[in-house]
């Protein structure tokens, strides 16, 4: 589960900005819209975000898939001296010669973890480690380069083990110790790294989707087992998408057989079932929603954490709808899987749907640097109609429309 996530110095993010999934003291939806964490501390399971275009929605989202790429893969696929490709804020001189830093707090095996990380588009200038087993805190490492002794200063807490020397030595600058330590087999670090991989899912709206979580095979494999088949005809049904049926069609023979996916609808005129493909013949928001399917059963199954940029995009609002109750409910949603997405939806600024401490804005400031910021700012009444609000411009985040002539 993911409790905080901060970016500063980012793409169009200048200064920290926070993502803060706790629970505020309302008491509104608290038994379906939260979940305890610990007995001083609830949080949300769901947040959504709004914004105009190119406000910097999808650069929060950008900004934690950085982050979770660069601990899977910094240790091996980078050279040494190899250039990071960060994006550093570009709209002041000062932005572009400072680190951008990125830090995360979540829960991994029931304990709490903060990571932090600094880096510049050379190396690393900051990373640290710390866990909360009971809310005391446990420094495992921390790596501060000095730039006057242009070395790093290293510290282990007496929690950390292993071979600490060897991990440090054959860490490169333009790497992480995280990473590092994990590729030598690091037994302690590696649930850590395990959670970045299969526990934070990110989808973004023009970029790479996680293939292991989100795609058409996964759906295909819960189709093929008869005891998910049926959980995945009822996922599709309840989005009322018209389907009464999915069949895997085979085609061809090894090694070049190829399976394609057979949707099944009533003749309205005479009882007769009539096949088509899924690819050729189903609207582009019914592909979306089956190749989705999959992952979607498999996040709320295993209670993930997952990012969407543009949640809406091809779907209904009422599916879109559907697709957050899913993670409302205690019934569909017993892991406490969590869902952080970004849309342009209006129509789900409802206060049946959300809590007041679930909804955010992004918008850019005077020096046209984004700022995060919670409704909870603008102490909105319990009940308060928050949709018609945010398109009467009382929450900011919207886009400034001028008068065009010819």
């Amino acid at each position: 589960m993911l409790l905080q996530f901060s970016v500063k110095n980012f793409r169009s993010f200048e200064q920290e900005e926070v993502l803060n999934l706790s629970a505020g003291k309302g008491s509104e939806l608290r038994d379906s819209n939260t979940f305890e964490f610990s007995q001083s501390q609830c949080l949300v399971r769901s947040a959504v975000i709004y914004g105009p275009n190119a406000g910097g929605k999808s650069n929060l989202i950008r900004a934690i898939f950085f982050l979770q790429q660069f601990v899977l893969a910094s240790s091996t696929a980078y050279q040494e001296k190899q250039k990071i490709p960060l994006q550093p804020f570009r709209l002041n001189a000062k932005s572009q010669n400072e680190p951008s830093e990125f830090s995360i707090d979540f829960v991994c095996n029931d304990v709490r973890f903060t990571y932090y990380v600094a880096l510049n588009e050379d190396q690393i200038i900051s990373e640290e480690l710390y866990a909360y087993p009971k809310n005391y805190r446990q420094t495992w490492f921390t790596r501060k380069w000095n730039s006057s002794s242009k070395a790093y200063e290293w510290y282990q807490g007496p929690s950390f083990k292993r071979e600490h020397k060897v991990w440090e030595q054959m860490t490169r600058a333009n790497a992480l110790y995280l990473s590092t330590a994990v590729q030598f087999n690091s037994e302690q670090l590696k649930p850590i790294f395990l959670w970045f991989r299969d526990q934070l899912v990110i989808l973004l709206k023009n970029g790479p989707a996680q293939e292991v979580n989100f795609n058409l095979g996964l759906t295909i494999e819960f189709l093929k087992d008869p005891s998910t088949a049926s959980l995945l005809h009822k996922f599709m049904e309840c989005a009322d998408v018209g389907i009464e049926i999915y069949h895997l069609i085979e085609k061809g023979e090894s090694p070049t057989k190829t399976i394609a996916v057979g949707t099944q609808h009533k003749m309205n005129d005479i009882d007769q079932k009539v096949l088509f493909d899924l690819l050729m013949d189903e609207s582009e928001g019914t592909q979306r929603l089956f190749w989705q399917a999959g992952g979607w059963l498999k996040t709320l199954r295993e209670g993930l954490v997952l990012f969407v940029d543009e949640l809406d995009l091809h779907l209904h609002p009422n599916i879109v709808r559907y697709l957050i109750e899913l993670f409302h409910s205690p019934k569909t949603n017993p892991k406490n899987a969590q869902l952080i997405f970004t849309t342009h939806d209006t129509s789900l600024l409802d206060g049946d749907l959300f809590r007041r401490d679930q909804v955010w804005f992004i918008q850019k400031d005077d020096n046209q640097g984004s700022r995060l910021y919670s409704l909870l700012d603008f102490k909105p009444r319990k009940g308060e109609a928050i949709g018609k609000g945010y398109l009467q411009g009382r929450y900011g985040a919207l886009p400034y429309i001028g008068k065009f002539r010819f």
